[in-house]
């Protein structure tokens, strides 16, 4: 399997600053909603509080986070770790996204995208992800790559969304 975190080097394209948001802090969780098909939300199990942190990789700042079971974030285990990080200052937030492709050369190819962001409007954080996915036969393995799968993304079946609100503690 081939991935394609846009990681750091994306904070190098798109000329980060010092005046992006920053999301480092405690937020109580005020809803959590999701599905699996992009339709029809509906409540989901999800930590009472989210810490993030600014973290650092190859010298480019981002922000991960972690779920929490208490406001003083003693008690947290990460989301998503590295892959699931924020790695581009977008207005009002940090975007995080992914890729991957697996198999090609004339079988199938399984191709996956995940964007998410987190967006900060005074205290009031919306962390929202969304995954498409598709199988799609007769790619070569040349052109099974997670460039097709970003090329590909608003084309292929939503496998999941996820729409976090929560408040700045």
């Amino acid at each position: 399997m081939r991935l394609a975190p846009r990681l750091g080097w994306l904070c190098v394209v798109a000329a980060c600053g010092t005046d992006s948001i920053d999301l480092t802090g405690i937020y109580r969780v005020e809803s959590a909603v999701g599905s699996e098909t992009c339709e029809g939300d509906a409540a989901i199990e999800f930590a009472p509080f989210v810490r993030f942190t600014e973290q650092e990789l190859f010298g480019q700042p981002f922000y991960a986070y972690d779920g929490c079971t208490d406001d003083a974030a003693t008690e947290c285990s990460s989301i998503g770790g590295l892959l699931g990080g924020f790695f581009e200052p977008i207005d009002d937030g940090w975007l995080g996204r992914s890729s991957f492709s697996s198999g090609g050369g004339g079988g199938t190819c399984s191709l996956g995208v995940t964007r998410q962001t987190a967006l900060l409007k005074g205290a009031t954080l919306t962390i929202e992800a969304t995954s498409h996915q598709d199988d799609v036969d007769g790619l070569s393995i040349d052109d099974c790559s997670p460039e097709e799968a970003e090329r590909r993304e608003d084309e292929m079946p939503c496998t999941g969304h996820q729409l976090v609100v929560a408040t700045k503690i």
